[in-house]
């Protein structure tokens, strides 16, 4: 697709300055050409100002100046570009209806305007909404709930009784609903605990490819609105991740852990059961989380890289601290008994 400049200031609302022109792809500012748009939003890149070949820039109001192309301008360019994209690049829509090679339960109930792909396997009691897209090789278990105008690629599972909201986005690989990892220790050997709770995710969730979502061991797992899971994140039995929540890849949650509304968190994370993470907090990459957070703010765990020589002296003083901090403290002592 193709705008004009002038239609995607309006669009995004930003402001104008310079000629109007048209506009077909986005690019990176170092790469772009003719019919390009490109975006700055840090001084780092202000360099590439005055090399830039594409045909417009979205920028800051103090980048205007030394800008030598057409120019959105607007107080948060990575949004507007955002934005941009999307209208550029809207997603794809498969046709509607059920391909001949899917495999659909006379029990299953599909809105006449979804889209089931080929090799699909829609089970009895499955219900899914309008405009929703099914792709090849997904399978919807019985009793399973999809809601209306959310895209499910190809691949997915979604367990028996497990909801997924309308508007949202399944990428390949993902497993919701699979048994929580739950067992008890019988003699010399390991009792498996039924997992009888489901999934329930909420409207606008994206949840990236091969993440793993398990259904509760007694209460069900929780995913909020507007949540946003990267690829191969573990999410087990019993958590709750409250709306608008973003998880980098990689991310372990153990279960029944509460994360509240609004947090950050990075990848790498690990995060152990039972704890409770209230609204609005960060969390950096490759932190452990073993306790609970109650109050909002940014939250680091881990050493920072340094050079292997450093890091194993500093890790051989590390694995000494204890036997330090006892010293410190006889010393301590011995100086308040002596004052």
């Amino acid at each position: 697709m193709s705008f004009q400049l002038s239609a995607l200031a309006k669009l995004t609302g930003s402001r104008l300055e310079g000629d109007d022109c048209l506009i077909n792809n986005i690019a990176e500012v170092s790469s772009a050409n003719a019919g390009d748009i490109a975006f700055i939003s840090s001084p780092a890149y202000a360099d590439f100002l005055s090399v830039t070949k594409a045909s417009a820039l979205i920028i800051k109001a103090e980048f205007l100046d030394a800008c030598p192309v057409p120019a959105l301008v607007s107080d948060n360019p990575r949004l507007a570009y955002a934005k941009i994209a999307n209208l550029l690049y809207p997603a794809r829509k498969s046709e509607t209806g059920v391909s001949a090679d899917a495999i659909v339960a006379e029990l299953a109930s599909i809105d006449e305007s979804a889209s089931i792909a080929a090799g699909a396997v829609i089970s009895a009691g499955a219900s899914i909404g309008a405009g929703t897209q099914i792709g090849a090789g997904s399978v919807i278990e019985e009793d399973a709930v999809i809601g209306s105008n959310t895209r499910i690629s190809a691949n997915v599972t979604v367990g028996y009784g497990c909801k997924v909201g309308s508007d949202c986005i399944i990428h390949s690989g993902v497993v919701l609903g699979a048994d929580g990892f739950g067992f008890v220790k019988d003699g010399d050997s390991y009792l498996k605990i039924p997992q009888v709770g489901n999934v329930h995710i909420g409207n606008k969730v994206e949840i990236g490819a091969n993440t793993t979502i398990d259904r509760g061991a007694l209460e069900n797992t929780v995913i909020g609105n507007g949540v946003k899971l990267d690829n191969q994140i573990q999410i087990a039995h019993g958590v709750s991740i409250g709306d608008n929540t973003v998880i980098s890849a990689a991310t372990a949650i153990a279960g029944s852990t509460h994360i509240g509304s609004g947090c950050l968190i990075g990848g790498l994370v690990g995060i152990v059961e039972h704890l409770t993470i209230t609204d609005n907090v960060i969390i950096t990459g490759r932190t452990m989380v073993t306790r609970s957070i109650l109050q909002s703010g940014s939250y680091s765990s881990s050493t920072p890289m340094d050079t292997t020589e450093n890091w194993r002296k500093n890790s051989a003083r590390f694995r000494r601290l204890d036997e330090l901090a006892k010293r410190v403290a006889r010393l301590e002592k011995t100086n308040k008994s002596t004052d």
